[in-house]
């Protein structure tokens, strides 16, 4: 049974899947796979009926403790102030406007169905007063949550708040010492971190209403019990023993007396063996692969492994893109052939607006036909227009050097080095050029035209390849050449 089907089965009542994110980046495309997964498990409990809700969460109030190189200088003020309260890179709308504005557009790329919220509008709106309330009145079991989990003790002055600093706007810098049941008592570290400075303000706030925000971990408990979650999965760093999810659900059991989330850890996409990162930078964008991925292939790509496997993707100089293409391709055969189960259903949840089946020429053929002149009148033919242009994308970024070929101008050098009955082939087959020929019968006469003159197929279709691209191998040599200009064809044939 496919994974998310497995997951949901026997389930009953009102479901709420909530996901989140912190809009101060790049987003890598790993970042889009809890996206695509949740709601893949939204599209399933539809299909069944169910009353669901699946929101995800921009945490554009969490305060900004890192910068791209590119705005270091520009934005070294603003760390440790909140993303909604920066200004963008661009200088259009905020820090978070910027970045969210990215995600959304993929979303929409991608048909995810979400309801994103705003946590800077949450707060504000006091939709976490309560929350904030019963964090703050049972501190207590709070911090026994943090000194059970971590084996360390907390002092009677700490809570799980801060507050925006009413002097110099920063959060990050902030600590809550104190409260009254009415107010927060604060101040503004100069070294509280060490990636932003506080102005040393101290005083009392209310903590409601977008004057403070809490800790991701208590944040979280508090998300689930406002909005009486029912399905939140995540990454495994966040999933494991000892980690955000188990401290945030002993906070929600201790505080507000509930159970979290129906979860699961999902695995990361590796770089070369490693967790793909944008600050480190390993891995693609999710911009850069939808450069090169359809959303449906995309999607595809995020499901088709059950979630707790990681994979890996680097796809520079390697085969792993065509590859996947192929594995599209047979998941939208196994459906419309009623082949694979699992299949079949990773290639249902992957489409977008209605099912499409997909061209049947392998990926592969078609990175070498958008290299060949005059292969457009074929492209639309077998409807490759579109994937042509992701063709064209991994070609220029992605494929290998020996994948990539250009029609040499000139006759390449490595020509001298053909025998005799190489150049004689060339000539022949420059005369049978005014038939009508279709490819793959070409191909075989070229093959047989070989074959008589006593040329092994590699003899044959190098002697090709050397004197039209310069190099011993290529694309299916028919192609190549009615491809090409006849007259080009037969004046470089002829005269080797």
């Amino acid at each position: 049974m496919f994974w998310a089907d497995e997951f949901l089965k026997n389930r009953r009542g009102k479901e709420w899947i909530n996901d989140a994110w912190t809009p101060s980046g790049i987003t890598h495309m790993g970042g889009l796979k809890g996206p695509v997964i949740h709601d893949v498990l939204f599209r399933v409990l539809k299909e069944q009926q169910k009353d669901v809700t699946y929101t995800f969460g921009f945490d554009d109030f969490d305060p900004i403790d890192g910068l791209p190189a590119s705005i270091e200088v520009s934005h070294k003020q603003y760390m440790g102030v909140p993303t909604f309260m920066a200004p963008s890179p661009d200088g259009n709308g905020t820090f978070a406007d910027f970045y969210g504005a990215k995600m959304r557009d993929m979303f929409a790329v991608l048909g995810i169905n979400a309801k994103i919220y705003l946590a800077s509008e949450n707060y504000k709106n006091g939709i976490y007063n309560t929350g904030i309330k019963m964090m703050l009145d049972n501190v207590t079991k709070v911090r026994k949550v943090y000194e059970d989990m971590y084996k360390n003790s907390l002092k009677d002055d700490w809570f799980p708040l801060q507050v925006i600093c009413p002097t110099c706007g920063k959060l990050g810098t902030t600590k809550v010492t104190d409260w009254d049941g009415q107010e927060v008592t604060f101040t503004c570290l100069p070294d509280l971190v060490k990636w932003a400075q506080g102005c040393g303000t101290t005083g009392k706030i209310s903590p409601f209403d977008g004057n403070a925000k809490m800790p991701w971990k208590p944040e979280w408990s508090v998300k689930w019990y406002t909005f009486k979650v029912t399905i939140e999965w995540s990454g495994k760093d966040h999933m494991s023993k000892g980690s955000s999810f188990e401290v945030a659900a002993n906070i929600l059991q201790a505080v507000f007396d509930q159970k979290p989330p129906a979860a699961r850890a999902y695995e990361f996409f590796l770089w070369n063996g490693k967790k793909m990162s944008s600050s480190k930078g390993l891995g693609l964008t999710g911009a850069e692969l939808l450069e090169v991925l359809p959303p449906e292939v995309a999607r595809f790509l995020m499901i088709k492994t059950d979630p707790n496997r990681a994979v890996e993707f680097n796809p520079k100089g390697t085969d792993i893109i065509p590859k996947l293409y192929d594995e599209y391709q047979k998941a939208a055969e196994a459906y419309f052939e009623k082949g694979d189960a699992d299949l079949a259903r990773a290639f249902e949840l992957s489409q977008i607006l209605e099912i499409k089946n997909v061209p049947p020429v392998r990926f592969s053929v078609l990175a070498q036909w958008v290299q060949m002149p005059n292969m457009q009148e074929k492209i639309a033919e077998e409807g490759l227009e579109q994937w042509a242009t992701y063709a064209r994308v991994y070609i220029e970024k992605y494929a290998s050097d020996s994948e990539k070929f250009l029609i040499q101008k000139e006759l390449p050098e490595a020509a001298k080095a053909l025998t005799n009955e190489q150049k004689k082939l060339l000539q022949k087959i420059a005369t049978e050029l005014d038939k009508k020929w279709d490819a793959e019968e070409f191909q075989t006469q070229i093959y047989e035209l070989g074959k008589e003159m006593g040329l092994t197929g590699k003899q044959t279709f190098g002697a090709i390849y050397t004197v039209l691209i310069g190099k011993d191998h290529g694309p299916k040599a028919a192609w190549l050449i009615l491809s090409l200009e006849k007259q080009f064809i037969k004046d470089r044939f002829k005269n080797i």
